[in-house]
């Protein structure tokens, strides 16, 4: 599934986030969205490469 311009997939958990209204952090000049504050934190947290989870229970996935 390509997102749409309003569209982003969370780099931590995976799920389609509406950018319009998504936590955000930016990164080497880009946007980068968030389906919860958590998962957000945990993009910003040491080592700066936060991997993608499988099944981290933090957006209901």
């Amino acid at each position: 599934m390509n997102p749409s311009k309003t569209e982003a997939i969370d780099p931590i958990c995976g799920m389609t986030v509406d950018t319009t209204a998504a936590f955000h952090a930016e990164r080497d000049g880009e946007t980068v969205y968030f389906c919860s504050d958590h998962c957000r934190q945990k993009f910003l947290s040491p080592p700066a490469v936060a991997k993608p989870e499988e099944n981290s229970g933090c957006c209901g996935g």
